[in-house]
């Protein structure tokens, strides 16, 4: 089966999440130094799984294995790339 269609889709939500982090950290968290940091890397976390899990019953995809395991490839690569950009700020 062609995932292409749900990888842009998914793409294209992971994008919104990241517009959305960096609004938060912006008002919320770019001030506070590591403490702040540590609570913000946790917020990335939290706000990916959302994404995810809503996009998954959105797609009524949580019977198909591949498609999931798509969709939590792409939530990891995401969220990899906001933690590693974010801890650089306060290093």
């Amino acid at each position: 089966m062609d995932y292409s269609a749900l990888e842009t889709d998914f793409d294209c939500a992971c994008n919104e999440v990241i517009t959305n982090l960096t609004a938060q950290y912006s008002l919320n968290y770019q001030s506070g130094g590591p403490g702040r940091l540590e609570a913000f890397l946790d917020v990335i976390k939290t706000e990916f799984e959302k994404a995810e899990t809503s996009f998954i019953e959105k797609n009524m995809i949580a019977e198909n294995a591949e498609a999931l395991h798509v969709i939590r490839a792409i939530t990891k690569k995401h969220a990899k790339l906001c933690v590693e950009h974010y801890g650089k700020m306060v290093m």
